[in-house]
This record gives C-alpha cells, sequence and structure tokens, in this order.
C-alpha cells in the first residue's frame, strides 16, 4: 500500500513525550448493547468502519523535528477483553495502531491513544462500529451516519485552519490544591448512572448548567476533605472544550481546548455554583477560546523552535507539563445521540479515561446519565461525597465499580 503521513495535530504533540504506564493518556468509550456481543460480527463492523475513517489505522513515528502519523495495512484485531481498562497503547519501540476494540458480555469497548483524536473524534468512530454492527446482526437494510464529513474534512489540523499569530501575556500561576493520598498500581473506575432529566432539572433549580453543576459539587467535596494547611491554595478543575461547537470543523483528530475554574471560596454550594457558572460563561465565549487556542499552537508556529530537534521538543514539554499544575478534571461529553433505527439495541454508553489523579468523565444517552470517576487513590472519600451529595437531593444512583485485586 502507499504509505502516505500526517504532522500531529497541536493538540496530539503533548502526549508522545508525557505517556507513561502511570498514565498512558488511554481513553475508552463503552457502548452497552441489551444484547451479548457476537465477535465475528464485530471484527467485520470494525474493519469496515475503517473505511469510513482511514486515518485510525495510522502508527505513530518518531521523525527528527516532530511525531507524525503514518497510514498502515496492519489490521485490528477484535478479542474478548483480557486487559486493564485502560492499559498502554503506545509504544514508542513497537509499531502498532493506536486503537483497539475489544468486547466483554453486551459491552462493546473502544480503547484509543489520544494523539490520534480526542473524545468527540473517537465517539464518531465508535457510533459507526456500532451502526455496522447492529445492521448487519438485525438486518437492517438503511441506516444513516449522522457524521458526513469528507475523507479530507476527518483528517483536516483544524488548529492549523484558525492560527493567527497573537501576543500572549504570561500570567503568574497560583497555588493550586493537589488530592493526596496512597496510591493503587491501577486505575479504579466508579460509575454513577443515574436519570438525565432529574439531575438536568436540579441544574436549571440552580440556575446553570449539568456542567456547572457537576463541578461545583466536585469542588464543595474536594474542599471538605482539604487539610487547613492547603486552605489557601485553589481548587483548579480543567474542562475538555469541544471546539468543533465553536468553529466549523468536522476533524477527526483532535481539536480540543481546555478551560480552568479555579476556586478559593466559601463552602456554600449556592455561593460555588454562582463562581463557576459565571466563569464558564466567560471562559466559553468564543474570543476567549480563540485566544486560548492560539496561545497554545503558537509553541508550534514558532520558527526557532521548529528548528529544535524532536528529542529536545520532548524534553522541554515534559518540563511545562510539570509546571502546569490541576487539582481534577471534568470531561462531559454531552448527549450521545445515533440513528433512530438503531437507538433501541443500546442501553448506555461510558467513557474512561487514564490518568495519574482522581478525574471525571461524563455521558448521557436517551434517558441515562454515567458519571465515571477514574482514580489511582485507594481513598475514596471525596468520591464517596461527591455521589452522597448528588443523592441528598433526591438524586437516585446505581453505582459500580472495577475490581481491583487485593482491595476489597
Amino acid at each position: 500500500m502507499k504509505r502516505e503521513w500526517l504532522k500531529l495535530d497541536n493538540a496530539a504533540k503533548i502526549f508522545p513525550p508525557v505517556s507513561n504506564k502511570k498514565n498512558p493518556k488511554v481513553f475508552r468509550f463503552v457502548c452497552i448493547l441489551k444484547e451479548n456481543v457476537d465477535n465475528n460480527i464485530l471484527q467485520e463492523s470494525v474493519n469496515e468502519a475503517l473505511n469510513f475513517f482511514p486515518n485510525f489505522k495510522s502508527i505513530l513515528r518518531k521523525g527528527f523535528f516532530w511525531h507524525y502519523l503514518e497510514t498502515t495495512d496492519f489490521n485490528p484485531i477484535v478479542k474478548e477483553e483480557k486487559k486493564d481498562i485502560c492499559s498502554p497503547i503506545y509504544n514508542k519501540n513497537k509499531k502498532k495502531l493506536l486503537f483497539r476494540v475489544n468486547y466483554y458480555k453486551n459491552r462493546i469497548n473502544l480503547e484509543v491513544y489520544h494523539a490520534l483524536t480526542d473524545g468527540t473524534g473517537a465517539l464518531e468512530f465508535l457510533k459507526a462500529i456500532v451502526n455496522i454492527y447492529i445492521s448487519k446482526k438485525y438486518n437492517i437494510e438503511e441506516f444513516n451516519f449522522d457524521y458526513d464529513a469528507s475523507l479530507n474534512e476527518k483528517s483536516s489540523d483544524s488548529f492549523n485552519k484558525y492560527y493567527q499569530f497573537l501576543l500572549n501575556k504570561i500570567k503568574k500561576s497560583a497555588k493550586v490544591y493537589q488530592i493526596k493520598g496512597e496510591k493503587l498500581n491501577k486505575i479504579r473506575v466508579i460509575n454513577g448512572s443515574m436519570n438525565t432529566k432529574d439531575l438536568i432539572a436540579l441544574a436549571h433549580k440552580y440556575n446553570t448548567t449539568l456542567t456547572g453543576l457537576i463541578v461545583s459539587i466536585y469542588i464543595l467535596a474536594i474542599k471538605e476533605h482539604m487539610n487547613l494547611n492547603d486552605e489557601n491554595k485553589y481548587i483548579c478543575i480543567d474542562i475538555p472544550v469541544n471546539l468543533r461547537k465553536y468553529f466549523k470543523s468536522q476533524t477527526a483528530r483532535n481539536f480540543f481546548s481546555v478551560i480552568k475554574i479555579k476556586y478559593n471560596g466559601s463552602d456554600n454550594l449556592e455561593d460555588i455554583i454562582k463562581y463557576v457558572d459565571k466563569n464558564l460563561k466567560e471562559e466559553l465565549k468564543k474570543d476567549n477560546l480563540f485566544k486560548k487556542m492560539n496561545k497554545y499552537a503558537t509553541f508550534e508556529h514558532n520558527f526557532l523552535i521548529r528548528l529544535i530537534p524532536l528529542f529536545i521538543k520532548n524534553l522541554i514539554l515534559k518540563i511545562i507539563t510539570k509546571f502546569v499544575k490541576t487539582t481534577s478534571t471534568v470531561t462531559n461529553l454531552g448527549i450521545i445521540k445515533v440513528d433512530d433505527s438503531i437507538k433501541d439495541y443500546i442501553d448506555s454508553f461510558e467513557v474512561y479515561v487514564s490518568t495519574d489523579k482522581m478525574q471525571i468523565s461524563m455521558c448521557s444517552y436517551l434517558d441515562k446519565l454515567n458519571i465515571v470517576f477514574s482514580s489511582i487513590f485507594d481513598n475514596m472519600d471525596i468520591i464517596k461525597d461527591f455521589y452522597r451529595k448528588l443523592s441528598s437531593f433526591g438524586i437516585d444512583i446505581i453505582i459500580t465499580t472495577n475490581k481491583i485485586e487485593g482491595i476489597k
């Protein structure tokens, strides 16, 4: 086959130098069906879905100045799930695809290395797999993808498209609180499943969004477990933002930004919600997102930096990430929609992320919302308090978690 290559997009460049066993920068999307998975049909479906997402059939290569993606004739092999959730995918010493698909009973799992794409791109790939799978298994002759971008649009680098040189002032960082504790040898995931409408109604009661409500309750749960010596520090929550909602793009590569909510105020939930909601609205203004997007792209477009060999760039990026402090991350993938012809065969969707800290990721499908904690910590007090606070508002929550050896 003819080899083609693509430069990594601006957001993807950070992942190869900072990926490690503790945090392999892998995320997982799960589609939970109403019947058990047929391995052979799933394999056929993955192969066909790649025709719509050819960039996913790539390996990561190392150039003299930058990493890049190169197309390959490697074929993914669908297997029953054996590995731990969000196990490493990228191995600099081994050529391999940057995603895997496996299954367990009625669950289809797609795991992706973040340098390949972001949550939106991965979700569209999974939806294509599920569309094809259900149509094959249940002989549905007509179905529609709701993602009709051309191959060129899917492979485009939208960061480069919207880049404009801007001067950025360097702001002094405030002291940021870090969640501490004894760490496990693998990620623990705790999923709280609840009714979407109930939570949206609660958010509207406080005149905020679903994301604003969840971030606020999470901040309060963290704040109540801080030591007196840490009270002068800010709780900093990173919130990834899908830039496709603000800038015209149908790329299947990375196209996201991260906004930060920094809080150091009262323990009153209403005060926290008002603060978070106000700052979310300000940060999510298109002009502010544009400035932030260009700020991070400046590193890539600087002529002198482009001439620096890759191994030095990697060192610089590792140092930079050590100085960028955050308390946690909250990722909201929003409402997941599929074609009407297949929706009754699907129970729900979930999303997990690898982390060396504690993070929340959430998404909803029909009336079911799943809020998932990924945590490397043995202590679960913050997580328990978060769900207790939600439950105190009358929200019914079903909690499930993965098994970790040696932990009851």
